[in-house]
């Protein structure tokens, strides 16, 4: 490992986790416009997942981290700005949790209490088990990412909770379910791959009588690669936890097998995954990373083949990465998508970019 180059991202994450809901009036001005024009503007919820995904990579630095005497000044700086970040989040919400989203900091809660015990990632964790405990489902029961406001099931939404599920260890919980039902709602029936989303909607015969069964409306592009991103993190996690079942084992490998053949000639992967010529994306390159890096140190694949090719693969990920840092600051994340293949092609650094690239570093070794 690059030591200091490492140590630089996991600076300007602390950085940004600290200040992530100090925004300046200029910044609020621009929120104003793009929400009169429609477009998603940040959220006054700290445990949203733009957060959540900044948690996520310093926990995974903490727990790369945390044994080493060297960098204890580091790590304590990790664990300072884990536990203010709760505390702002108690002050903020009273220790509400209002989105789904907030699964992905919950993830981060977990692994940040079993690293230090801290009861307050416990109590916060608990806050958002007892959420999704009550959160809108469909019809065959996977969890609505807008529970009150549309049926759609995002990706987002199911890696974001797999990985909870997997994680917090509650036998109300079956992550498994969770992907399964994504994978056979909203899979591409040629490619195999993943769409952003899906619907489902009433089947009718052909005199318009309705009938007790449901069809998959498919939305979005096919595959975005935060969308894949998300998925194969939660199909990571519970493979990784050893929560698989035969069926999202097999899932998971899939997906990995479809990382390896799409990932670019420099390493990452682009935004739209299989556009391998189209724009890099720091953020689905970081994802896609780190749900590999995770699995592979988990012994999840053995001796097969593909473990070896996952190695390689995540050399040239990390090479990658590197190239698209500056002074610790990770570039190249596509902006936030503000509907199913609404996809503005800006880019720059985010912090779901510098949060998955801090999470990737952290678990290639």
């Amino acid at each position: 490992m690059d030591n200091s180059a490492y140590y630089e991202v996991v600076g300007k994450t602390v950085e940004q986790l600290n200040n992530i809901m100090n925004v300046s009036l200029s910044d609020r001005v621009k929120d104003a416009v793009k929400k009169a024009l429609g477009r998603s503007v940040r959220t006054k919820d700290p445990f949203f997942w733009h957060a959540g995904m900044l948690m996520v990579g310093l926990v995974s630095a903490l727990e790369c981290l945390d044994k080493d005497e060297d960098a204890k000044e580091i790590s304590d700086k990790i664990k300072a700005s884990l536990e203010s970040h709760v505390d702002l989040w108690l002050r903020k919400t009273g220790g509400k949790v209002s989105f789904v989203d907030d699964a992905l900091a919950g993830f981060a809660l977990i692994k940040a209490y079993e690293i230090t015990g801290n009861e307050k990632y416990k109590k916060a964790a608990d806050a958002v088990s007892s959420y999704l405990k009550n959160a809108g489902r469909d019809a065959e029961g996977a969890i609505l990412y807008n529970s009150g406001r549309s049926g759609n099931i995002f990706a987002d939404g199911i890696g974001q909770v797999s990985m909870f599920m997997a994680a917090c260890g509650d036998k109300a919980f079956d992550s498994n379910e969770q992907l399964r039902l994504f994978l056979k709602n909203g899979m591409d029936e040629v490619s195999g791959l993943c769409y952003h989303g899906y619907e489902l909607r009433k089947d009718a015969d052909v005199n318009g009588t309705s009938k007790n069964c449901y069809v998959s409306e498919k939305k979005g592009i096919l595959c975005w690669g935060r969308a894949f991103g998300w998925l194969i993190m939660g199909a990571s996690v519970n493979a990784s936890l050893g929560k698989a079942n035969e069926e999202s084992l097999k899932y998971f490998t899939d997906m990995c097998e479809a990382a390896l053949k799409y990932q670019r000639k420099d390493g990452g992967w682009s935004w739209q995954m299989q556009a391998v010529d189209g724009h890099i994306d720091l953020s689905a390159t970081g994802m896609i990373a780190y749900a590999l890096g995770y699995a592979l140190n988990n012994d999840v694949f053995g001796e097969d083949d593909i473990s070896g090719r996952i190695s390689e693969a995540l050399k040239k990920a990390k090479d990658c990465i590197y190239a698209h840092t500056e002074s610790g600051i990770v570039t190249d994340s596509l902006s936030s998508c503000d509907d199913f293949a609404v996809h503005y092609q800006t880019y720059g650094n985010n912090p779901w970019g510098q949060g998955a690239a801090l999470a990737a570093l952290s678990v290639i070794h």
